[in-house]
């Protein structure tokens, strides 16, 4: 079953979002994560943190 956020880390900084996608990554590793966002500090932090992810623009 995925695991569906929409705009869930919206009002995160930096830190907390970074240790967040650090603990869905390692605890939720064989589930499928959908993340929706606006912005683009996810994929600058899942880069940064070299953690495979697909990115599909609308």
């Amino acid at each position: 079953m995925p695991i569906i956020l929409d705009e869930a880390f919206a009002y995160y900084d930096e830190e907390r979002l970074t240790n967040i996608l650090k603990y869905i990554s390692e605890e939720f590793r064989n589930h499928q994560i959908v993340i929706l966002t606006c912005t683009n500090r996810e994929r600058e932090i899942l880069e940064k943190l070299k953690l495979q992810y697909k990115n599909i623009e609308l």
